[in-house]
């Protein structure tokens, strides 16, 4: 009898652990994210939620909507109340600034996170390693290709240009009291960068800590140099060097413009306007083609539970396969999973997507560092002084230089 109750007992504390575990499982995870609405985003985005939950019968995903400045803000203030999510997709420039607060989970240490980076683009990735392992993984990605306008072209008997040099020298010879051939609508990185870096150049030194004998060595003075040659001819233009100047997007619209190096945004503007454009890779400079990386990773946080944090990690892995990125790019969201970047589906909806591919793979990210918002708009005001010729080009870098280091502590 004893025996008996003995083994009633333990049979009942199975039920009951069985019970207890079961209950565990369930869990709800917060997602922070600026998809865009008006773009068709969130309802896809709840789509591939609701199919993730219904595989995953225990998580629920919350996702939570901010804007670009909020989502940043909440987790600066979260750094210390201690209210972060357990995912968020954000700017790829967040990782660093995130990742200084301590708040950020390394998710390169969890045991498949290679494999999974594996299937994404390791140009876009990139964009999440820091002191040794990785902070998030990418999320979307874009960058920027060469767009030119036919009829312009045609009309001055000039060749689509094959390399840089001739990138300028079309630009040159289409320039006209009606058209300018280059337009840059700022001066920051993200439109000189990829000259810089064609031409051999760079803006830091590798190791992030210097700007000195980069931003002021003979390659970017050289580049610089040539864009404020071209300013003071006529032949490239931009609001920031110019106020009154014809917004990119209006003087494409007007063809006023010839040239312009930019992203998968340009496409729709153009064919909204009418415009008879062609597009393709930033043609090589001496050290080959290196256009800029922009887009969104994803990132986990430290403050998340075991289960919350097994559940955000599921969930971020569904959201890098190829069924949900060429899902997301079906509204206009630049696939990182290799496989979604060949699918014929994603490139129905984005057509251009082989020539974005085709750049992707030798893009370069902006310093991954958390006080690179401060550095490049110290680059994009001394920049914009040196074209404009408000300042000698090697002046206004080395005084560039000089407030950059001042900001890495040199």
């Amino acid at each position: 009898m004893k025996k008996l109750f003995t083994m009633v007992m333990m049979l009942m504390g199975l039920v009951l652990l069985v019970g207890c575990q079961g209950e565990s499982e369930a869990v709800t995870i917060e997602f922070w994210h600026n998809y865009s609405a008006s773009d068709g985003q969130v309802e896809v985005l709840n789509s591939l939620i609701d199919e993730f939950e219904q595989a995953h019968e225990n998580v629920t995903v919350d996702a939570v909507y901010m804007e670009w400045s909020s989502l940043k803000d909440n987790v600066v203030l979260g750094a210390s109340s201690g209210v972060l999510p357990d995912v968020l997709r954000g700017d790829i420039a967040f990782v660093p600034q995130f990742q200084s607060l301590n708040v950020l989970e390394k998710i390169s240490d969890y045991d498949n996170y290679d494999s999974i980076a594996d299937t994404v683009l390791d140009s876009a990735n990139s964009t999440n390693y820091m002191n040794g392992g990785y902070y998030g993984i990418a999320a979307n990605t874009n960058t920027k290709i060469l767009f030119y306008n036919e009829d312009i072209l045609d009309d001055n008997n000039v060749n689509v240009p094959t390399t840089l040099d001739e990138v300028w020298q079309a630009a040159m010879d289409v320039s006209s009291d009606t058209v300018t051939g280059y337009v840059e609508p700022w001066t920051g990185v993200w439109n000189v960068g990829p000259y810089i870096w064609s031409e051999g150049g760079d803006i830091l030194s590798p190791d992030n800590t210097t700007a000195d004998g980069y931003l002021n060595g003979s390659v970017s003075v050289s580049v610089i140099q040539k864009l404020a040659d071209m300013y003071a001819a006529n032949q490239l233009t931009g609001s920031s060097m110019d106020p009154s100047a014809l917004g990119d997007t209006d003087g494409w619209a007007a063809g006023k413009y010839a040239f312009e190096l930019d992203g998968p945004w340009r496409q729709s503007s153009c064919e909204s306007a009418n415009i008879n454009y062609g597009a393709k890779a930033l043609p090589a400079g001496s050290a080959g083609s290196i256009s800029v990386l922009g887009g969104e990773d994803f990132m986990m946080f430290k403050s998340s539970t075991d289960e919350e944090k097994e559940a955000a990690w599921e969930f971020t892995q569904f959201m890098v396969s190829k069924e949900a990125q060429v899902e997301m790019a079906k509204v206009g969201q630049m696939p990182v999973n290799l496989e979604a970047l060949d699918d014929a589906e994603a490139i129905a909806a984005m057509p251009l997507l082989p020539i974005f591919k085709e750049a992707l793979l030798t893009a370069k990210s902006r310093p991954v560092i958390p006080e690179w918002s401060e550095i490049e708009n110290v680059i994009a005001t001394k920049v914009a002084e040196a074209i404009t010729g408000a300042t000698p080009v090697q002046q206004a870098m080395d005084e560039a230089v000089t407030q950059i280091d001042e900001i890495l502590g040199n």
